[in-house]
């Protein structure tokens, strides 16, 4: 690292007082200073100043990260962390010195174009084409919600049925590449990336949208930061359902609601306000917000790796998170995310009920007395 502002950032990081550590999963996961965000700035800061150089262990804990920037809300001087991690990953897989734990969603995605070794042609074994004659969209579905989660991607195309579009997939979508740019091969997420553009660009939506957050992230964040364009709008369903709101049935879910907001999906594309307006006119009741929420919402523990990486610690976090949800008395925990509707589902338990928003509004489409399930 030679960007003398960036190691300005990590030494002012490197000698806070650092109480943004009370708010960092991981902190919560490994209960260790290492594993948080003054830890890795001060390995960092340390490797740029030629003090002590990246070893095994150092590199071990710049992995134990979730890249989901909470220590940036908490951070007065505003310094982006997961982004310096992010960008020493790349550099670190550049130089064959990242854990080969990686390796296999790496070769996956470059072999099968998803991260989970599935044969690429059954991608869009879930679709089913739908009769509707509107307004041509294309759903991008992403690697989670095709493989997966599949009630999430059959609901969408469902949903957008109900709102009168028709719904269209492309057999040629790979994997949006977001994966690879959070754990630092960003040159085969590049690959990815180009691809999807062309193929997105000769599609015939005239609108693309996206279940994922890590895909939405991808294509207005990545991708344009890549010079890679995308010539059609990209919107996440919750944007989507929010332009339809008057169209929405209402529901009594028999119970309160709470929402987990994903990261990608709040603090890195500031969307929080869509998918609470969706679930409050399906479910006609205020969301039940957890004492993390909005800007100050704690990870799923799915992210950047660390699931791959440390399963055990992962899912510690998945457990905190659940057990928020049920500190507020919630009897459901919706989602916007498949990556994160995946982790706390397996985390949930019986008593408490986790459904992606997609799923959540096709309830209230397919019955019009009180939900059971």
């Amino acid at each position: 690292m030679e960007d003398s502002e960036a190691i300005e950032q990590l030494r002012l990081c490197a000698g806070c007082p650092k109480m943004c550590r009370h708010m960092c999963p991981t902190f919560l996961a490994w209960r260790s200073d290492s594993p948080t965000p003054h830890g890795r700035a001060l390995l960092m800061y340390q490797d740029a100043k030629g003090t002590r150089a990246l070893d095994e262990r150092a590199i071990e804990v710049l992995y134990q990260c979730l890249e989901c920037s909470q220590c940036l809300t908490w951070c007065l001087p505003q310094v982006d962390i997961a982004t310096m991690v992010e960008n020493e990953r790349m550099r670190l897989v550049n130089e064959g010195r990242y854990p080969r734990g990686l390796d296999k969603i790496s070769s996956a995605i470059k072999t099968n174009h998803n991260p989970f070794a599935e044969p690429h042609g059954k991608r869009n074994k879930w679709f089913v084409p739908t009769k509707t004659q509107g307004k041509k969209i294309l759903y991008f579905t992403g690697c989670t919600a095709a493989y997966h989660e599949n009630g999430i991607a059959r609901s969408t195309v469902s949903i957008l049925s109900h709102l009168g579009y028709k719904v269209s997939v492309t057999p040629d979508e790979w994997c949006c590449g977001s994966p690879l740019f959070r754990t630092g091969f960003r040159n085969l997420g590049i690959e990815q990336a180009r691809h999807n553009a062309d193929t997105l660009n000769k599609s015939e939506g005239e609108q693309i949208v996206v279940t994922c957050p890590g895909c939405f992230r991808a294509f207005t964040k990545d991708y344009p930061q890549l010079g890679i364009e995308l010539k059609k709008p990209v919107l996440h369903i919750s944007q989507l359902l929010e332009k339809h709101l008057d169209a929405l049935r209402a529901v009594d879910f028999g119970g309160p609601i709470t929402y987990h907001d994903p990261c990608h999906l709040g603090r890195h594309s500031g969307i929080y306000d869509p998918p609470r307006k969706v679930i409050e006119r399906v479910s006609g009741t205020k969301v039940v917000e957890m004492a993390r929420s909005r800007e100050n919402a704690m990870c799923c523990g799915n992210g950047a790796g660390m699931r791959t990486l440390f399963t055990d610690q992962a899912s510690t976090i998945g457990d905190a998170r659940v057990s928020q949800a049920r500190e507020v008395g919630a009897k459901f925990l919706v989602t916007s995310c498949p990556f994160c509707k995946n982790m706390l589902a397996s985390r949930a338990g019986k008593m408490l009920i986790v459904l992606d928003l997609p799923e959540m509004v096709l309830a209230a489409f397919d019955s019009t007395s009180k939900v059971k399930m």
